[in-house]
């Protein structure tokens, strides 16, 4: 006898939003702390992470702190699920990051290949439709966390949407 074990996604944009504001005052409460991101930044970049996260191209993101030397200080690295079906959602914590005044908060999206498959005007013409606020470049800064302290994160679920985070610091 042979079982067939299936599952269709039971999520909608709805969920994906739901889990994306979670992340979104994560994000604020490190941009806070830091003295390096105000709302209105944070908001646009939520709103390109959340147009991406509706179109299945977000595969991962990294948020990190470095100071005004390049040293990594803090990281955090945030992973989307459509199988996070029994997850139990955390309410966002407070994140102790240092202020940084002269340092750079960087927010990297990890994207699939579904997306960097695209041209190049397929992808312009992605962001103009959406009101994107950046075009989302590769990157070439060492945005690694080798070396640094990892520990267990939160996440975030909505009907088997969710996002799990691991924190990193030096």
């Amino acid at each position: 006898m042979t079982t067939v074990n299936t599952r269709t996604q039971t999520f909608t944009v709805a969920d994906i939003r739901k889990v994306i504001e979670n992340f979104a005052a994560v994000f604020s409460m490190i941009g806070q702390s830091t003295g390096l991101r105000t709302r209105d930044s944070v908001e646009r970049t939520v709103f390109d992470l959340q147009n991406f996260a509706n179109d299945g191209y977000l595969i991962k993101v990294l948020i990190m702190l470095k100071d005004a030397g390049g040293n990594k200080l803090n990281a955090v690295i945030f992973r989307p699920s459509t199988n996070a079906h029994g997850w139990t959602s955390d309410r966002p914590a407070s994140q102790d990051w240092p202020e940084t005044l002269d340092g750079t908060l960087y927010v990297l999206a990890t994207f699939s290949d579904a997306w960097w498959t695209k041209t190049d005007q397929e992808k312009a013409s992605y962001v103009a439709a959406r009101g994107l606020n950046s075009p989302w470049n590769r990157s070439t800064e060492d945005l690694s966390t080798a070396g640094m302290a990892s520990s267990a994160g939160q996440q975030f679920a909505s009907n088997g949407y969710g996002w799990s985070s691991v924190n990193y610091r030096n």
